[in-house]
């Protein structure tokens, strides 16, 4: 059982519960300010694994073009740092895997992860994609691919696992010498989320406003937010060099990065 008074960014045994939302606590850091809630998930057997379904299918289908405009543009930064063709790339949380494709379009030789069994079926069926369940610190990865990816990409996950601290650091035993790190996650630092603090306080926790949207104690959802000082302090933490915040993306709402590994 994990102590959330152990912050899981700074690991100081500084956390205290700051706001009751619906069926969650939040605890922020009084040492660094980061905010988590009191969920973790547990792999594999709390999520009992189920087939696809043609209502899954058609649901995910709907959702691809939208997708995949914001994974191309995702592409794109990352290719104006590095050539994909040839390279080891690996994407960790791919979903249905469409930044997998993409980078195999591009002639890259990729990998990637997925814990949910559905997205890995339509992975298959749609892309002709293998995506592996294991996560980024497991054996099958740590041990078998220590240094071996030219580019490891993150996209739309960090928020969601765990412990983010581990997992960039997993993430970062996987990368070569001189291999590149790109990620995105939500900023903290938004107008949208400092009026939901705002309304919540006013209020007496009666009007959260969005921050019962933001997090939630459901599988495979958002667990915890960072601001920009936070995430830059965790990549320099784990030894990435931050190269640059992208330009190419509307990022008031999101942090999105490129990294370097020493």
């Amino acid at each position: 059982m994990y102590d959330f008074n152990r912050c899981k960014l700074c690991g100081k045994n500084t956390a205290e519960p700051k706001y009751k939302l619906k069926g969650m606590t939040l605890y922020a850091c009084s040492q660094c300010d980061f905010h988590f809630i009191d969920a973790l998930d547990t792999f594999p057997t709390d999520y009992p694994d189920k087939a696809i379904s043609d209502k899954h299918r058609s649901f995910i289908e709907s959702k691809l073009p939208q997708n995949r405009q914001q994974l191309e543009v995702d592409l794109k930064f990352v290719s104006s740092h590095i050539d994909l063709n040839e390279k080891r790339c690996l994407d960790i949380g791919t979903g249905v895997g469409m930044f997998a494709f993409l980078l195999k379009q591009a002639g890259a030789d990729v990998s990637a992860i997925e814990p949910q069994q559905i997205f890995r079926e339509f992975a298959q069926e749609k892309f002709q994609l293998e995506l592996r369940p294991e996560l980024a610190d497991d054996t099958y990865w740590q041990e078998n691919y220590a240094e071996y990816f030219d580019v490891v990409t993150i996209w739309d996950t960090l928020e969601h696992v765990n412990f983010p601290l581990e997992t960039v650091q997993a993430a970062v035993k996987l990368l070569k010498p001189g291999g590149y790190l790109f990620l995105d996650t939500p900023s903290r630092d938004s107008l949208f989320y400092r009026s939901s603090e705002w309304s919540y306080q006013f209020s007496f926790g009666t009007r959260p406003l969005l921050l019962n949207k933001l997090y939630s104690p459901k599988p495979y959802c958002h667990k915890q937010l960072f601001t920009r000082k936070q995430l830059w302090w965790l990549l320099e933490k784990v030894g990435l060099q931050v190269v640059e915040q992208s330009p190419l993306h509307k990022a008031n709402k999101k942090l999105v990065v490129a990294c370097r590994k020493a």
